[in-house]
């Protein structure tokens, strides 16, 4: 469920099959998921904790953050890390939007994610 991303449960590893959880099985290739809200959020920095089943769904090869500007989705600069069993935080220059989205970029299976904070 797309629902489990922002649920507010903070996973004991990446393969949480207890906890709800959000994945693209059997899709590959690019992918994301997104946070909306009614109005516009000042945000620096985000964490990413990855699903891994340790079979059709791993983590990601690659992944980013996009915002809205209001007419198109850019990407925010930024390192981003891709570590199993941890929060995967990027910071980066303030933005303020309406909605962020998290792009995966898929690689020995389909892409899922357990967890997504954004933070001002």
């Amino acid at each position: 469920s797309v629902a489990a991303i922002n649920d507010g449960i903070d996973p004991p590893r990446s393969n949480d099959t207890v906890n709800r959880r959000w994945g693209t099985w059997p899709q590959t290739g690019t992918q994301w998921a997104e946070l909306t809200w009614p109005a516009a959020q000042t945000i620096s920095s985000a964490d990413v904790y990855f699903f891994d089943d340790g079979g059709g769904v791993r983590v990601p090869a690659s992944w980013k953050l996009q915002y809205w500007t209001g007419s198109a989705y850019a990407d925010v600069p930024g390192t981003y890390p891709v570590a199993a069993d941890a929060y995967n935080r990027v910071s980066f220059p303030a933005v303020s939007t309406t909605r962020l989205r998290v792009v995966l970029q898929s690689g020995q299976g389909s892409v899922g994610l357990l967890e997504v904070k954004a933070y001002a």
